[in-house]
């Protein structure tokens, strides 16, 4: 069975949650449990830093798009979607791009919710 492989996509918009990088630190480690419960090869994590996600060109978001679009990921993992985008219609547009690629999102958030 071929193994998946990620990448993970993390920011923070005010620059004291990034210095220190305990905001930064602590969604790294949410994508990492994600990763591992679920047996998912992380290859990388994305970083923006003191960015906005009203900005849909963020350096880090676009180069992991960038990495979809090369094919070289099967999932994206982020702490919660709003790390990814604020604006409705940016968070759609990242979706279809990841479903034009067969590239599954997983929210690490709503990962560990509980089934009912």
């Amino acid at each position: 069975m071929k193994s998946k492989r990620a990448v993970g996509y993390i920011r923070v918009a005010a620059p004291e949650q990034a210095n220190p990088r305990r905001g930064l630190d602590a969604q790294v480690a949410a994508i990492r449990s994600v990763a591992e419960a679920a047996d998912i090869e992380l290859l990388r994590v994305f970083e923006d830093s003191g960015v906005s996600a009203h900005d849909a060109r963020c350096p880090g978001l676009l180069a992991l798009l960038a990495a979809v679009e090369a094919g070289l990921v099967d999932v994206v993992i982020v702490p919660d979607l709003s790390r990814l985008a604020r604006d409705a219609e940016h968070l759609q547009r990242f979706r279809e791009t990841l479903d034009r690629h067969s590239v599954r999102l997983i929210a690490a958030d709503e990962h560990r919710r509980p089934t009912e």
